[in-house]
């Protein structure tokens, strides 16, 4: 099944809008060097998802907040979720957390979400250090909404661990994974391990070739609730580009396509991705970035089939106030 026209549209308008706001601020003149954080007198944050599938199903999400000068904030969201004849709606309130430093970056989040009626705490915590020059280790933590059709009307939720790790074998050759679990309030449990090998193929010219894998297993499978095959295995191997705008902004672009199995079928999967963000020298941190992919897997819906295309714009802003 695929995506009408108009959607199409909305999305596209949707993210040269997003462009275009990120852009002008991209032209404002430097004020400092490179900064991570929030000014003297805290910093304005906010982010936005839009995403949209084959199956016309949409989900619209945006959360506004304040940090502190020393990390500490509050923030507040608003999700809207839609298909034909069925719509649903999503609010919440969080308290968070930020420090990015050279040794160790933080990022957190906890709260209360109700989505249809259903209230559950939910909450992140991101959490990567350097243990040596050239190894970071990390451990990522999650709980949050089920955000297919069965799984809002039902309230699921899922909890997630996992650690992560990465490596830098040489200056120009990296590998990155993460391994965990994810503990869904239906009764299943999904093992799942993820990497990603990176080589630059020039030295200093952001141009990289690299390959991606993921597995996972689901105890408790073809539920209806998400997509969820008895076992699923993929990999992909692709391109991605990193350049400089002047001082401004930077470009970067990704595509890459593979081979996914799964307890039901074989398929050919592909995806990619194009965004910009700010330049490292400029004080306002933002980043926008839009994905399209026929990967059943990229999310939890339950739908797909012969066609599947899923897509989504994704922003975020932080103005440190000084």
């Amino acid at each position: 099944m695929h995506a009408t026209c108009s959607a199409d549209a909305r999305l596209l308008w949707r993210a040269l809008a997003a462009v275009g706001a990120l852009a002008i601020n991209a032209l404002v003149p430097v004020h400092a060097q490179s900064h991570d954080g929030p000014g003297a007198y805290g910093a304005l944050i906010g982010d936005m998802v839009y995403s949209n599938d084959s199956d016309h199903f949409q989900e619209e999400r945006g959360s506004l907040g304040y940090l502190f000068a020393n990390g500490w904030g509050l923030a507040a969201s608003l999700t809207h979720y839609g298909a034909p004849d069925w719509s649903a709606t999503g609010r919440g309130g969080y308290a968070v957390y930020r420090q990015h430093s050279a040794q160790q970056t933080v990022d957190a989040l906890l709260g209360v979400m109700d989505t249809d009626g259903h209230t559950t705490g939910t909450g992140t915590v991101d959490y990567m250090r350097k243990i040596t020059a050239s190894t970071g280790l990390g451990v990522s933590v999650e709980r949050d909404v089920v955000d297919s059709i069965q799984g809002i009307e039902q309230g699921l939720t899922y909890n997630s661990l996992a650690l992560v790790l990465d490596h830098q074998f040489t200056p120009r050759f990296n590998v990155g994974a993460v391994a965990g679990a994810l503990w869904f309030s239906d009764n299943n449990t999904r093992p799942i391990l993820r990497t990603r090998w990176n080589f630059e193929l020039v030295a200093n010219s952001g141009l990289n070739l690299y390959i991606k894998t993921r597995t996972y297993s689901d105890s408790n499978p073809y539920q209806g609730n998400y997509y969820s095959p008895r076992w699923l295995n993929e990999y992909s191997g692709g391109l991605s580009w990193r350049v400089a705008i002047s001082n401004k902004a930077v470009f970067f672009v990704s595509a890459d396509a593979g081979r996914q199995n799964t307890s039901d079928a074989t398929s050919n999967i592909w995806s990619a991705r194009a965004g910009l963000q700010n330049h490292r020298s400029r004080r306002v941190q933002w980043q926008i970035a839009v994905e399209t992919t026929n990967n059943m897997a990229s999310g939890f819906m339950s739908g797909g089939g012969t066609g599947y295309r899923y897509t989504s714009v994704m922003g975020r802003l932080m103005i440190p106030l000084n």
